[in-house]
C-alpha cells in the first residue's frame, strides 16, 4: 500500500458529561502533599485530567505507599459525570477525626460546599507506623468513626444540608458472626453506611494496603444510581468490573482475603449486620447478560425496620425535602394572609402554600423517584399571627426495592 495519512473517525473522545445535582460526592483522605496539592485544600475534580493535574499518578501512589491516585481514579471510571469536592489531609489525621463536626475536614468542606454535597466518603492511605485496633471485627477507628458522623449528619441536616457518609470499614477480622451488627448499634446512625468490600487486586499490592476498602467504588456507583434506584441492582451499569480499567475482577474485603475464602454463611452474615461489599453475579448457562460484581446492598446504620434503612430510601426523602424547601423559600419573611374573623390562616393562603409544595414534587414523579400519592397538608388553625410560623406535612409514596425474588 502506497504511503499515505490515514484518519480514524472516532467516538467519545470530547469528553461529554451528563452531570446532576444528585452525583456531587466530596471526598476525604490522607495524602502526601505535592507542588500542586496543599493538603487542607478544597480541589473540584471533574475527570481524571483535574485529578493528574495535582500531581498525582500511579507512581505518585508507589513512591508514597498511598492510595490516593487510585481512590480517586475509581470516581470517574464508575461515573464520568461525577463531581468530587476532594481534601487531602496529614496521614495522621484519622477517619473519626475527618467526620468530626468540631473538626476543620469534612465539616468544613460539607460547610464550604453549602448543601450541594449529597454523599461523601472518608478514607484512610496510612503511612506504615499505622497499627489498627480491633474491635468487634473491624479497626476501631471505623467504628468510633460512624457515631461522629452522625453527629455531623445531624448537625448538617439542622442547617438544611443533607448528605450520606459513607465510612471506610477498615481491617475487617475475626468471624462474620461475632462482627458488630450495624443494624443495632448503642444508637441508630441511619446516614451513615460502611463498606468493607475491597478491590483484591489493590489489597494485594502491598500488606499495607491490606486493611482498605473500596469505599470511593461504592460512592461512584451510589452517584450515578437515579435516587430511587439501588446501586447494587443487577444492570450493567452498575456492574464494577472493567476489564479495560482493571478494577473488580477479584472481590475481596478489607481484611485483605478474596471473598471467595469465605462461606456463603459469612456472607450472609455480613449482609444482615449491614455491611456493604462486592459480589460475584454468576452467568447462569448463558442466561444472564448481567455477570460481573455488584454491590451487595446499600444498607445504613439503621434497624432493618426503619424508613432510613436503605440508602435509596434516604436520598429519596432527602431530594423530596430539598425540592419542598426550595419551593417554599420564598415565603419565608413573606406575607401570610390570616381570616380576619379567627386569626388563623385564610383558606385560600393554605390552599395555596399546599398546591406548591405538591407540585414542587412534580420533577420526582416524572423521573420516577416516587410511586405518586404526593400530598401536602396544612393545619388552618395554626396561629401564625403568634408564632410566625407554620407547620407543613408532606407525604408521598416511594418506589419499593425487590430485594428477593421467589
Amino acid at each position: 500500500m502506497r504511503p499515505r495519512l490515514i484518519v480514524q473517525k472516532l467516538n467519545g473522545g470530547l469528553g461529554r458529561r451528563n452531570p446532576s445535582a444528585d452525583m456531587v460526592t466530596g471526598s476525604v483522605m490522607n495524602a502526601v502533599a505535592t507542588s500542586e496539592m496543599v493538603l487542607g485544600n478544597i480541589y473540584t475534580l471533574k475527570n481524571i485530567q483535574e485529578v493528574e493535574a495535582l500531581g498525582l499518578s500511579e507512581e505518585y501512589d508507589q513512591t508514597n505507599k498511598v492510595l490516593v491516585y487510585e481512590r480517586l481514579r475509581r470516581f470517574f471510571v464508575h461515573n464520568p459525570s461525577i463531581t468530587v469536592y476532594f481534601m487531602p489531609v496529614a496521614q495522621g489525621v484519622t477517619l473519626t477525626q475527618m467526620v468530626d463536626k468540631d473538626n476543620q475536614y469534612l465539616a468544613r468542606l460539607l460547610r464550604d460546599k453549602a448543601g450541594e454535597i449529597v454523599q461523601a466518603c472518608v478514607s484512610l492511605n496510612p503511612d506504615k507506623s499505622h497499627s489498627p485496633i480491633i474491635e468487634t471485627g473491624l479497626d476501631k477507628d471505623s467504628i468510633d468513626a460512624i457515631y461522629k458522623a452522625q453527629a455531623l449528619a445531624d448537625a448538617e441536616w439542622a442547617k438544611d444540608r443533607y448528605c450520606e457518609i459513607y465510612i471506610e470499614g477498615r481491617s475487617f477480622s475475626g468471624t462474620s458472626a461475632a462482627a458488630l451488627n450495624l443494624r443495632t448499634l448503642l444508637s441508630e446512625c441511619p446516614d451513615i453506611s460502611v463498606v468493607i468490600g475491597a478491590d483484591y487486586e489493590v489489597s494485594s499490592r502491598d500488606d499495607l494496603y491490606k486493611g482498605y476498602a473500596a469505599v470511593e467504588d461504592y460512592a461512584a456507583m451510589v452517584s450515578k444510581a437515579d435516587v430511587s434506584q439501588n446501586a447494587g441492582e443487577q444492570i450493567n451499569d452498575f456492574n464494577l468490573t472493567d476489564v479495560d480499567e482493571k478494577t473488580f475482577i477479584i472481590p475481596g474485603l478489607s481484611s485483605g482475603n478474596k471473598l471467595s475464602e469465605y462461606s456463603d454463611t459469612d456472607l450472609d452474615n455480613l449482609d444482615d449486620r449491614g455491611y456493604i461489599y462486592f459480589a460475584p453475579i454468576v452467568n447462569l448457562g448463558g442466561i444472564s447478560s448481567t455477570a460481573g460484581i455488584y454491590i451487595n446492598d446499600t444498607h445504613t446504620c439503621a434497624k432493618i425496620t426503619s424508613d432510613f434503612a436503605y440508602g435509596e430510601n434516604n436520598r429519596t426523602i432527602k431530594k423530596a425535602i430539598k425540592l419542598a424547601k426550595a419551593a417554599l423559600t420564598p415565603k419565608v419573611k413573606g406575607r401570610i394572609y390570616v381570616d380576619e374573623n379567627t386569626g388563623f390562616m385564610a383558606p385560600e393562603t393554605v390552599k395555596d402554600l399546599e398546591t406548591i409544595t405538591k407540585v414542587s414534587l412534580d420533577p420526582m414523579v416524572a423521573a420516577g423517584d416516587i410511586s405518586g400519592g404526593v400530598d401536602a397538608y396544612i393545619n388552618p388553625q395554626q396561629n401564625v399571627l403568634a408564632t410566625s410560623e407554620f407547620i407543613v406535612l408532606l407525604t408521598f409514596i416511594p418506589v419499593a426495592i425487590g430485594r428477593r425474588i421467589t
